[in-house]
């Protein structure tokens, strides 16, 4: 039996980022419930950096399994970006860097920030008609009708995202009807809280799954440059769309039961297939065609406004390009599109079935590489895994 605590420590002293080594070893404790395997497999997996469900996830072997990023080595990589990360660590840094250039429809309205003090900041996007006074909140609310309240950076104590809205005089928080007391007591535990717009998906995705906005995953890389003086080339290595589901509370994280289905960043064509965690499938199958309580196919679909965001999400790239490695998160809207935020080193595991090998691509792997992919012995993950066994 592993020791995860053991597991942890070492992958500290191995040099792994402290807050990334607790997601590793989070991960693989879920991957050794969904994905049980025998010690053979287990050895040849992570001896190749592997966690070692992702023998039956991947489909690896000893002909393919360089062409999929592993999972250790990939960790221990963090950070990927240098410094400048801090351009999009927090949601409102990143409103100010993307408010200029052509940058700015790209983000939603800013309405508030509550310090972790508890006080208000105003921001740029705060109605000047609504009285700057304790019920601030609630008085945006019921003229905006509905707003997005999400921690600024981190998970701000587990609240996590909250939809608020308010119709024929009575208060929503994410679709399920709360009290004015209860609006009020979570007002102080909002520290580190920003409100802004809240951003509606477009219709045709809607007809998929309405009850929650269907979020876009876009990986890109800034390739390597022989010569540092040439203008820098930007290219996608994954791109899939999220769904919430029944099971996932409507959220679209795949880690919370949605589902994803890859589509080609060029033309925003879906392909046939998704898929969703397997700890979350029944029957033990995580590949879909259709979603499991719509029963919607994807089959075709192609991403409305498709080319505008394509160009935009380029023209994004060159606003911050001293950053190196982008997950962007995308909400596509009736005329357009928003960022939800940028992630600076975003999970690459599932990605890798709905979007393919990302070291299979030439380019990719060679930024992958300059960044230090092959500098990590991926045999380590496994002696390390001997040493927590009990």
């Amino acid at each position: 039996m592993t020791n995860y605590d053991t597991l942890l420590q070492l992958l500290k002293d191995e040099g792994m980022d402290k807050k990334w080594s607790r997601m590793f070893v989070k991960k693989l404790s879920d991957d050794e419930k969904a994905f049980p395997a025998d010690e053979k497999t287990k050895q040849w997996a992570m001896s190749r950096g592997f966690f070692p469900g992702r023998v039956m996830l991947y489909g690896l072997t000893e002909d393919n399994c360089k062409d999929y990023l592993p999972d250790y080595n990939y960790f221990m990589m963090h950070p990927v970006n240098h410094h400048f990360r801090i351009w999009v660590n927090d949601k409102l840094t990143l409103k100010y860097v993307l408010n200029s250039n052509g940058c700015e429809a790209t983000m939603p309205e800013y309405y508030l920030y509550v310090e972790n003090n508890g006080d208000y900041t105003y921001m740029m996007d705060a109605p000047a008609d609504v009285p700057k006074d304790k019920d601030f909140l609630f008085n945006l609310l019921k003229k905006k009708g509905t707003l997005a309240a999400k921690p600024n950076s981190g998970t701000s104590g587990g609240r996590g995202f909250m939809k608020l809205e308010y119709r024929d005089g009575q208060i929503y928080e994410n679709n399920k009807p709360i009290t004015k007391e209860d609006f009020d007591a979570f007002l102080p535990q909002m520290g580190n809280y920003v409100v802004t717009e809240y951003t509606y998906q477009h219709e045709s995705l809607a007809k998929i799954w309405p009850d929650s906005e269907c979020t876009l995953r876009i990986i890109m890389v800034k390739l390597p440059r022989e010569d540092h003086y040439e203008a820098s080339r930007w290219k996608c290595v994954i791109s899939f769309a999220r769904f919430g589901a029944t099971t996932s509370g409507g959220a679209s994280n795949l880690s919370a039961g949605g589902i994803g289905v890859g589509f080609d960043f060029e033309t925003g064509k879906f392909q046939d297939t998704g898929l969703r965690y397997r700890r979350f499938c029944e029957s033990g199958e995580w590949v879909v065609t259709e979603h499991p309580d719509t029963h919607v196919q994807w089959k075709g679909f192609c991403l409305p406004h498709w080319e505008q965001v394509r160009t935009t999400i380029e023209k994004v790239c060159k606003q911050i390009d001293s950053l190196d490695y982008l997950g962007l998160d995308v909400i596509i809207t009736p005329d357009g599109f928003k960022f939800c935020e940028i992630n600076t080193h975003p999970a690459a595991d599932y990605a890798q079935v709905m979007c393919g090998p990302i070291l299979a691509d030439e380019e990719a792997r060679s930024f992958y590489e300059a960044h230090g992919l092959r500098k990590f012995d991926s045999a380590r993950f496994y002696e390390m895994y001997l040493q927590s066994q009990e």
